[in-house]
């Protein structure tokens, strides 16, 4: 499995100063674990594997290794996790290697057990008679948020009814504290690892249609041009009409059909509102990017039945734009009233990513951007390549150069949606940075229990680090699951034909993006055969140095696949030759 293509991909564990043992996952082949990280070119030894414990090839295991590493190196047995054939062997692999918990404590799932309905008492506000709607996927098994619009002599009146989980998850709980531990829930293509127990995240704490749950509100008021004039925050007891898909809602808005009575009215509203934000949006300059995610989908068996793009339609936008709204104003209310606030915060471009960024512009007869770019200077290069054949890898170029959004305490502004202040304010079955959102409005508003404590405003600071890290390691982990599955998929295909799109030129190769599945393979330099490529960084492009064949990003290139790891997910290509084209 491990063929001459692995050498080309060596480099360095990185190791932290830190002696701590580091737990690695990997597979037992030929008596030797072969780690699952694509990053450890190297196999190792296993020691104090406990005599009731029978290995067999392909059996995945989890290894506790010292941080520095020499050739006679053994790793200590920890668990035996299963085996690599297992059906949903990816994403075992992926939770293991995120240290993803499997299942809540017993007091924890006692505290979800009895979550009740919250009574009207202590100032919550009855909206049963609101017909809210939930829009969501056709898949989506909780639904956190719920949504109502009027419109007024001045203009509109929108409600966002976001899940109480304040009310149930208390600070300092066994709830809380699995929550915390887990920062977010992280979802695989055969399972969802959540934050909350199944009794809040699909129960109380879900507005499931026609069912009594409590709600924080976002209660939002619009001139006819759109423009937030007053917004307020209160706890409800609310009951949802109707359990709306993006597909339905998409429907009603193309053709005006499939949903009728209170709640269509209510739509109308929110549809109108909608599109003034809209507006606002272009006027501010959001970043808009164009870069499907890759969807898999599985049979029982765990095998990869297909793979589509999640292309975001009007329907999931409208969602976005006033779940945005309401976010706004939750980090207006927090910031006027002195309480600790969980920011989302996003920095602008580094200057080291801008000069790359630029070099790649005037490699391609574009002018330059400043150092200070806004983000909206970026739609105009975007505008000049829709369509063309460096579309797509315009988009990734552009999606590399942006710094990555994270939490914190202290406020520096959202640059990719243009916004001077933004906190997650609407997910907070999901995120526990919304739920520290809601604690934080709860105390400055004296809304009741709940409230964010003294300790936690002191520990913002590391509970931001913390909540960055794991959702981090989420993305990883789903992302290490879709390409294992992936790897796995194309292992019988070893040696044929594909096409794909070149995302990247690297000094060790050439990473691509397959036409077919959006699966992500990469081509070394030494498994090019006839000629001797150099890389012209500063354009992205590969010269030959005797044919003067040239490779850029975006060329659509005909590819053999040479390798599919489903241990690692990698997949090793080489470029097709004329007699690979005739043969196929």
């Amino acid at each position: 499995m491990r063929n001459k293509f692995k050498r080309y991909f060596h480099r360095r564990q990185d190791f932290s100063v830190s002696d701590k043992p580091v737990s690695v996952v990997g597979v037992w082949e030929r008596g030797q674990f072969v780690p699952a990280d694509k990053k450890i070119k190297k196999t190792f030894y296993v020691k104090h594997i406990p005599p009731s414990v029978r290995l067999k090839e392909g059996d995945m295991l989890e290894i506790l290794m010292p941080r520095m590493v020499s050739s006679d190196t053994a790793g200590e047995f920890q668990r035996k996790i299963g085996h690599i054939t297992d059906a949903y062997a990816p994403t075992e692999l992926a939770m293991a290697e995120a240290h993803l918990p499997h299942d809540f404590s017993e007091k924890a799932k006692e505290q979800a057990q009895k979550a009740t309905v919250p009574t009207l008492e202590k100032g919550r506000k009855d909206l049963r008679d609101i017909p809210f709607c939930t829009i969501d996927g056709a898949d989506a098994r909780d639904f956190d948020d719920a949504v109502w619009g009027q419109k007024t002599d001045k203009g509109y009146r929108i409600i966002v009814a976001i899940a109480d989980v304040s009310w149930y998850v208390l600070p300092d709980s066994d709830l809380d504290k699995e929550a915390y531990h887990r920062g977010n829930s992280t979802y695989f293509p055969d399972r969802v690892v959540p934050m909350l127990p199944f009794e809040l995240s699909n129960g109380m704490c879900s507005l499931n249609p026609d069912t009594d749950r409590g709600a924080l509100v976002c209660d939002i008021e619009l001139n006819k041009k759109g423009q937030k004039t007053k917004h307020r925050f209160y706890r409800c007891l609310m009951r949802s009409r109707a359990r709306l898909t993006y597909d339905t809602v998409q429907k009603y808005m193309d053709e005006g059909l499939g949903i009728c009575g209170d709640v269509q009215t209510s739509l109308d509203t929110l549809i109108q509102v909608y599109h003034l934000l809209l507006n606002h949006r272009k006027n501010r300059g959001v970043l808009e990017l164009d870069v499907p995610e890759r969807k898999v989908i599985l049979n029982d068996k765990g095998q990869v039945l297909s793979v589509a793009q999640r292309i975001q339609t009007p329907s999931m936008q409208l969602i976005e734009e006033l779940m945005i709204l309401a976010n706004v104003s939750a980090a207006e209310t927090l910031e006027k009233s002195g309480v600790a606030t969980m920011y989302r915060i996003h920095d602008k471009p580094s200057e080291e990513k801008m000069e790359r960024f630029n070099d790649f512009l005037k490699s391609l007869g574009q002018k330059a951007l400043g150092i200070n770019v806004r983000s909206g200077e970026f739609n105009t290069i975007l505008q000049k390549m829709d369509g063309k054949k460096m579309d797509y890898a315009m988009n990734k170029f552009v999606l590399r150069t942006q710094s990555q959004a994270e939490y914190a305490s202290e406020n520096i502004g959202h640059y990719g949606l243009a916004l001077s202040r933004y906190a997650h304010f609407t997910s907070p079955i999901r995120r526990y940075a919304d739920l520290l959102v809601h604690r934080a409005l709860v105390l400055a508003l004296k809304l009741g229990q709940g409230a964010l404590t003294q300790k936690e405003e002191q520990d913002f600071d590391d509970m931001a680090e913390h909540i960055s890290h794991t959702e981090r390691a989420s993305a990883n982990a789903e992302q290490s699951a879709v390409d294992r599955y992936l790897s796995r998929y194309m292992a019988d295909k070893v040696g044929g034909l594909f096409w794909g799109r070149i995302s990247s030129i690297t000094t060790f190769g050439v990473f691509l993006t397959m036409n077919e599945t959006g699966a992500d393979g990469f081509v070394p330099f030494r498994s090019i055969k006839g000629d001797y490529f150099r890389v012209d960084e500063k354009g992205a492009r590969l010269v030959g140095c005797r044919t003067n064949k040239i490779y850029k990003m975006g060329d659509e290139v005909p590819v053999i696949l040479h390798e599919a790891d489903p241990i690692t997910g990698l997949m090793l290509f080489a470029f097709a030759r004329p007699k690979d084209l005739k043969n196929a």
